[in-house]
């Protein structure tokens, strides 16, 4: 069994995990390096769903 693993994150951490790998996807393009694990990476965050809930009286998203 695939072992698998879940983070919470605020939106602030979130968009820099996001930009963090375009930026690396975007390096290795300009290596001419194949992306697509890269690319397969961006695509699971970005389509990961949201969870909503209350961590210390703000509201989290747990992606």
């Amino acid at each position: 069994m695939e072992e698998t693993r879940t983070i919470v994150l605020d939106i602030y951490d979130y968009k820099l995990i996001i930009n963090a790998l375009n930026e690396f996807r975007n390096k290795k393009i300009a290596e001419n390096v194949d992306t697509e694990i890269i690319d397969e990476l961006i695509k699971k965050i970005l389509n990961a769903p949201i969870n909503r809930r209350k961590i210390r009286g703000s509201l989290a998203f747990e992606r």
